[in-house]
């Protein structure tokens, strides 16, 4: 078995393009603009509220003038701490996620690697060559690392990055699905298609995540804008595939042992019934569509999926 890139046909721009949701842009835009607010913010206040450091250094004056008063400086550097300005507390606090956050992304890479195996062409080499058929109908210009993790049976994966590269982690029991249950690799195929596509979309880069650092934790706006990601993926993954991903995604939610004995059918009509106002507040605060809406958009197989 081998990957010859001749037997394929690459997705053009156009239709990339197509299979992102409408409002995922626009989202994301905002997102940016809510972040740089949020700093500049931040920036302004402290700007505004300077006369406090004028505070702050006739109080430490005044305290080493006095030795007692050192004494307890010393020795509760929460007295000092208090006399800071608190806009300049949290000016301090977001340079210190800045600087942080490439160091966090990188250590987290290696905490993974060095527990997992990775997938090549002599570690399952189906689902190594169809990651290459995959990167080339993508157009990516290399294709990313895959890595094999136990996670005490989650089902679940992912696409990850470091400053400059991105990967996809695989959890294992995804691959019982493939190689022991039902043999099922299009199942398996659909979610790094899903993956693979996030990298693609560029969702898993430092660069895209670096503007969207602060303002992706405030609720409501950042999940909302990760569901319309969620649902570009998904559409991309069935271009990809050439499948519908729904017994894909039912293997997330209904397990390996179970997810095959589902009629689609039959749960399509059903979610019909899963509505309501809490039903549409948890929706708002996901990070993925609910399972409902996530079905019925890959069953009706093109268009955008709901984001409310």
């Amino acid at each position: 078995m081998s990957f010859n890139e001749n037997s394929y046909i690459q997705l053009t721009k156009e239709e990339i393009e197509n299979c992102r949701h409408e409002s995922e842009k626009k989202w994301y835009l905002f997102l940016v603009f809510i972040n740089l607010l949020i700093i500049f913010s931040v920036i302004v206040i402290c700007i505004i509220n300077i006369h406090n450091y004028n505070t702050l250094q006739k109080t430490l004056t005044d305290s080493f003038a006095d030795m007692s008063s050192y004494a307890t400086i010393v020795f509760s550097p929460s007295s000092i701490l208090n006399n800071f300005p608190t806009e300049l507390q949290l000016l301090i606090t977001g340079l210190v996620v800045l600087i942080c956050f490439p160091f966090g992304v990188n250590l987290y890479y290696a905490k993974y690697k060095s527990r997992a195996i990775k997938i090549t062409e002599n570690n399952f080499p189906e689902v190594y060559y169809k990651i290459q058929e995959y990167s080339y109908k993508l157009g990516l210009k290399k294709v990313p690392e895959a890595l094999l993790i136990q996670q005490n049976g989650i089902m679940n994966a992912f696409s990850a990055f470091i400053i400059n590269k991105q990967y996809i982690e695989i959890n294992s029991d995804l691959f019982e699905i493939a190689y022991r249950e039902y043999h099922d690799l299009d199942s398996l195929n659909f979610i790094i298609a899903h993956e693979l596509a996030h990298i693609k979309y560029k969702h898993a880069t430092f660069s895209y995540n670096i503007f969207i650092l602060f303002s992706s934790l405030i609720p409501i706006i950042g999940p909302t804008a990760s569901r319309a990601r969620e649902y570009s993926c998904d559409r991309l993954a069935q271009k990809v595939t050439e499948t519908s991903g729904i017994e894909a995604m039912f293997s997330l939610f209904a397990g390996k042992h179970l997810y095959k004995k589902i009629d689609v059918y039959d749960y399509i009509e059903n979610s019909k019934d899963i509505k309501g106002f809490f039903v549409w507040c948890n929706n708002l605060v996901s990070t993925h569509p609910i399972l409902p809406k996530r079905i019925r958009a890959l069953a009706k197989g093109e268009g955008n999926g709901e984001l409310y």
